[in-house]
């Protein structure tokens, strides 16, 4: 597991364009520096740390070494002066790689997700973090691929979010329009009653008229 020192001098070498130290690089700088307590560094030492890493660095660049294809190829001739070109091969150089612990792909998806501009629950950075390989080519490689990650989870949430307003929206609409048809049909029933009432007024009033002509006529 990386502790804060060896995070924190990873972090700042890259940024200046510096990365493929090993675990060892790292712990003789620890040394070199005098840092005693790996997860509590000072800033002193920490900066301390990163120039030695880079002198360290320069001047392994700074070695001259003789072309190793040629002369890979002039020990085998001697050796073996029987065999011809074509017989020959030179092996590929192996590709350096990383591999990060759980606890390294936590402590970085909160410090991006910090960086994003927003936080993330423990459960949300667990989450995350287990949906991130543990092997990667490169510091850059596994900074990128925590970012996508991070991103396809806010995505996620985003559209579970959209779709839950547009279920919410959907039933509304529905709500409205069942509460507008149950009104329309007691607007209709009222309707027909005040129709079927001023009928029966109005038949009442015809058979008062009547009755009232009658009782005049018989007085005449």
């Amino acid at each position: 597991m990386s502790d804060k020192f060896t995070n924190n001098v990873r972090a700042r070498l890259y940024k200046h364009g510096y990365q493929g130290f090993t675990k060892d690089d790292y712990t003789t700088a620890a040394i070199a520096v005098e840092c005693d307590d790996l997860n509590n560094p000072t800033k002193e030492q920490l900066s301390q740390a990163v120039d030695y890493l880079k002198v360290k660095s320069t001047s392994q660049l700074s070695v001259v070494d003789e072309p190793v294809e040629e002369t890979f190829l002039s020990q085998v001739e001697e050796e073996h002066p029987e065999l011809d070109n074509s017989q020959l091969t030179i092996a590929e150089p192996e590709i350096n790689s990383i591999t990060v612990t759980s606890s390294d792909k936590r402590q970085i998806v909160t410090a991006q997700s910090s960086a994003l501009g927003f936080e993330l629950t423990e459960q949300e950075t667990l989450s995350i973090a287990e949906s991130v390989d543990d092997t990667f080519t490169d510091y850059s490689q596994f900074l990128s691929t925590v970012t996508a990650a991070i991103k396809n989870y806010v995505d996620h949430k985003f559209d579970v979010i959209e779709q839950s307003f547009e279920t919410n929206a959907q039933d509304l609409r529905q709500h409205v329009s069942n509460r507008a048809s149950r009104l329309n049909q007691k607007v209709n029933n009222f309707s027909g009653d005040m129709k079927a009432d001023m009928g029966v007024i109005r038949q009442n009033i015809k058979s008062t008229k009547f009755s009232i002509l009658a009782r005049l006529n018989a007085a005449q």
